[in-house]
């Protein structure tokens, strides 16, 4: 569950058809795009994602990563001037979302979702990870791997992504992770050097 990268000009509304959307990358230079942003706080679907961040706070102009929140239906939105940018009022009611700053977590090689952030429902942001380098040489009783593509929560984050392919051994970096609720089943799989249990 990687942050997905939009431009200045995409509105929530269009990138979350359908799709449980939540982290965003956001591009340098946003404040120059004329794509409106609707509300304060509670902001409508219809806003630019990323000019929202800076309405908000959550980003600047030099751009990063940020959270949404759905918040269902509100009744009206309100407009303000924020950090440099003029937000619009609207007297309708429209589906809302709400914007929070990405914390960044450096974890070990044995660092699990259930220990970082387990599932509560409703689903919650767990932190940007960002993994060491050379994982996959880690003790596989201490660091497990348990499932493919999708993995147990009491599995290592690190040697996970590298399983996935998400993550490569050498570099190590950032990764998303997305707790779900339990499987009855976990596969068994060797891939990018790493055996997984079942």
């Amino acid at each position: 569950c990687a942050a997905q990268i939009v431009t200045c000009d995409t509105k929530l509304r269009d990138q979350c058809k359908g799709t449980t959307c939540n982290r965003y990358e956001c591009p340098a230079g946003c404040l120059d795009s004329m794509t409106k942003v609707i509300g304060t706080v509670y902001y409508d679907m219809q806003s630019s994602i990323c000019r929202t961040g800076i309405h908000y706070g959550v980003i600047d102009n030099d751009g990063g990563w940020m959270d949404v929140t759905r918040q269902g239906r509100k009744d009206f939105f309100i407009k303000s001037y924020k950090n440099g940018l003029q937000s619009f009022g609207k007297y309708q009611s429209a589906n809302a979302f709400t914007v929070s700053k990405v914390t960044i977590k450096v974890i070990t090689c044995e660092t699990t979702v259930s220990v970082l952030c387990p599932y509560h429902k409703p689903a919650r942001h767990c932190p940007r990870i960002y993994c060491p380098r050379n994982c996959q040489q880690e003790n596989p009783h201490l660091s497990r791997v348990i499932g493919t593509g999708i993995y147990s929560d009491k599995s290592s984050i690190c040697r996970s992504a590298i399983h996935a392919g998400v993550l490569s051994n050498g570099s190590g970096g950032y990764i998303d992770v997305m707790p779900a609720d339990n499987r009855k089943l976990y596969i068994s799989s060797y891939q990018n050097g790493i055996v997984s249990e079942r």
